[in-house]
């Protein structure tokens, strides 16, 4: 399947309300879709195993749903807590239609861990840069199966953490990320293209779409206005797919 599809831009996978760490709030969000011309806005915000805002959340969306034809999806984005797979979740996902798959730390076998304990392993020599890429891929990989019954999902900002934990995403190749690939294609979750972070880059983008994965853009908008704004995406995706057809 092409990376580049006429309707990924229709939809914005991957947003942020003040009900977490967004600037502004619901209404001001599905405005911006609206005026950016969105068919979808996922939102996502932030959770914890003991966030405790989501009934109040729930029924706002609901609330939303009735004035706008944008079509509003209740999401939130969970962290991947280890190389199982395990998200940082609350046991209580009544009214949850969405789970974002994000890296805000990086999965180890003992739990997650701040990127500069990684850079520290790495410095050491108790973690090689081949053996955390594949326990990054491995962990996301285990997350997408351990999505909770009854929601869809997609993978966040893929590899954002590379950077700051001081490794490079063009040591990835396709066949470390066979084990993704093969759990999203078998799941049904794509993976994003995220406008914030600019990340996975084109070439794991164009590795990805070879191996059959869906891409969407998500902004990572933290305020109204980046809703649905998407230049590097869409550059990305061009590349991404001049890649494929090369």
């Amino acid at each position: 399947m092409s990376p580049r599809s006429p309707l990924v831009l229709r939809a914005d996978f991957h947003t942020h309300t003040d009900f977490s760490d967004g600037h502004d709030p619901l209404d001001q969000v599905v405005a911006a879709a609206e005026s950016a011309g969105l068919g979808t806005l996922i939102l996502t915000d932030h959770v914890r195993a003991d966030t405790t805002y989501l009934p109040e959340y729930v029924a706002a969306v609901r609330a939303a749903r009735i004035t706008t034809p944008v079509s509003l999806v209740c999401g939130v984005e969970a962290k991947i807590m280890d190389t199982a797979g395990r998200l940082d979740l609350p046991d209580d996902l009544t009214g949850i239609d969405h789970v974002a798959l994000a890296d805000h730390r990086f999965p180890l076998p003992d739990g997650p861990a701040h990127p500069d304990e990684v850079r520290d392993r790495l410095a050491t020599g108790a973690l090689t840069p081949a053996a955390a890429l594949e326990l990054l891929v491995r962990a996301t990989a285990r997350a997408v199966r351990a999505v909770p019954a009854g929601r869809s999902a997609h993978v966040a900002h893929l590899f954002s953490v590379l950077p700051k934990a001081g490794l490079d995403e063009a040591a990835v190749d396709a066949a470390l990320l066979e084990p993704l690939a093969r759990a999203c294609r078998t799941h049904g979750v794509p993976v994003e293209l995220n406008e914030k972070w600019r990340c996975p880059a084109p070439r794991t983008a164009a590795l990805l779409g070879r191996a059959g994965v869906r891409l969407v853009a998500g902004s990572d908008a933290h305020r109204a206005d980046a809703v649905g704004v998407f230049p590097w995406v869409r550059q990305a995706l061009a590349e991404a797919e001049a890649r494929c057809t090369s």
